[in-house]
């Protein structure tokens, strides 16, 4: 293991499983739909919500880690990738800090709890696809870059694995929406393959 990887902390997520003999071979990268890193962690330690996590990038590029990558976490849900059912057995998944879609009303804008509701008070949303969304600050998503190419070396991920949950559950989500800079994020991680594997 790196001594990048080796240097997150590590706070347990209350749900995980066996991978079941499934290699590794699928990145996943999501937002968290809310505010912080220390909500994302609550919402992975909370009995009633089921889901889980390898990996959680603040929006300071903080990085935590809740399952151990050997363990399966729950952060999939129903979804499918390359004629694969149920991609949670192969796959790291990467939890970004980010409200995501934002509604505008009368001037203001609000997030999606309570039913968008929520005063947004971060910087200063970007418009895409007919929709409102936070902007991802520079210093996260270098670590988000960072982060996924030491787990794409580690594991020999292929590119074509490299994927937003919005790729493998479309029906469903969203995430990790387009502003995310995903085209020059698959360009880092083809640099870090670069014919490799």
């Amino acid at each position: 293991m790196s001594e990048f990887l080796a240097a997150i902390p590590f706070y347990p997520a209350l749900y995980a499983s066996s991978r079941e003999d499934e290699q590794i071979d699928m990145l996943v990268l999501h937002y968290t739909d809310g505010p912080s890193l220390d909500e994302c962690v609550a919402i992975f330690r909370d009995p009633d919500r089921r889901v889980s996590c390898h990996y959680i990038v603040g929006l300071d590029g903080t990085l935590l880690q809740m399952v151990r990558d050997e363990d399966c976490a729950w952060h999939c849900g129903t979804s499918s990738w390359r004629g694969r059912e149920g991609c949670n057995r192969r796959s790291l998944g990467i939890e970004i800090v980010n409200w995501g879609r934002l509604k505008k009303e009368n001037g203001s804008f609000f997030c999606w709890p309570e039913d968008f509701s929520t005063p947004y008070g971060g910087p200063s949303p970007i418009a895409a696809e007919g929709d409102w969304w936070t902007p991802y600050p520079a210093g996260q998503v270098e670590q988000v870059v960072s982060l996924s190419g030491h787990l794409v070396e580690r594991y020999k991920i292929p590119l074509d694995n490299v994927v937003r949950h919005s790729d493998i559950a479309p029906d469903r989500k969203i995430d990790p929406g387009p502003a995310f800079p995903w085209v020059e994020f698959k360009a880092s991680m083809a640099g870090v393959i670069a014919g490799r594997w």
